[in-house]
């Protein structure tokens, strides 16, 4: 099994209008056996969650703390498939706080790439990489904002 696939989610809204989405508890992601009949129940011996965590924080001209959003992006890993491989049957992401004051605007989305195999054919580890932007925006001015990570199935990740 060579071929890795996302079957569940492939973007969704993190934060709307300075608030988290009432969509995020219920959107994931995964990197999980393409062409399988049931991908996630095929899989065995999921570890973790990791976690990647992260915050947002910005000031306005007079050092008054206007944005203030912690996020913490979860994965399972090391899933099996019929005892191989390293797949990801579940990834998310929480967002514990979030502040914005009045005049602020803050929008982010998650995109998930295309899942592949950064192992062997013998030996697959899945890798999924995902996006997280957005923008804060006022009145005055507007600043986009970009986080990109590629999760692997043995655990690993990278950011750029």
């Amino acid at each position: 099994m060579t071929d890795v696939a996302n079957v569940a989610s492939a973007a969704w809204h993190v934060i709307e209008s300075g608030k988290p989405s009432a969509s995020l508890a219920s959107n994931t992601c995964n990197a999980v056996p393409a062409g399988v009949a049931d991908p996630i129940s095929s899989l065995t011996g999921a570890q973790g969650p990791n976690r990647l965590t992260w915050r947002l924080q910005m000031e306005n001209a007079f050092g008054v703390e206007v944005v203030d959003i912690a996020f913490d992006l979860r994965w399972e890993y090391g899933a099996r498939h019929h005892g191989g491989g390293a797949f990801i049957p579940n990834c998310y992401l929480y967002v514990p706080r979030c502040s914005v004051l009045w005049g602020f605007d803050v929008d982010v989305q998650i995109h998930v790439h295309n899942p592949s195999n950064a192992g062997t054919e013998t030996a697959p580890i899945a890798r999924l990489p995902l996006t997280v932007s957005g923008s804060v925006s006022s009145l005055v001015n507007s600043h986009s904002l970009q986080w990109d990570f590629q999760l692997f199935g043995d655990g690993n990740y990278h950011t750029s």
